[in-house]
């Protein structure tokens, strides 16, 4: 698995020395495995505190991770803690 891209959420603006500034928070990763692309979002996110769309919607960005090493160290480390879960061709016994 490797770290493809960061999911930013742009939370609100503020202004500074009359540029408008953008508060963003990274919630989540886009991941690609041998089984495609996987997109995995921070469990805590609420797009309900995003600015919203003239259509009710919310945007959410994709960036190139600025580290490439150390993002695939972290997606490693989230792939070793979430195996289980990201096996979506597993069969589910009840």
């Amino acid at each position: 698995m490797s770290l493809k891209y960061d999911v930013v959420a742009t939370t609100g603006t503020y202004e500074k020395d009359g540029q408008t500034k953008y508060i963003s928070r990274k919630v989540g990763a886009v991941i690609s495995t041998q089984h495609g692309f996987r997109l995995k979002l921070d469990a805590s996110f609420n797009p309900a505190g995003c600015p919203r769309g003239d259509d009710g919607g919310v945007w959410l960005a994709l960036f190139e991770p600025r580290d490439n090493q150390q993002a695939g160290q972290q997606a490693q480390a989230q792939q070793q803690s979430t195996a289980p879960a990201d096996d979506f061709d597993r069969d589910i016994t009840f």
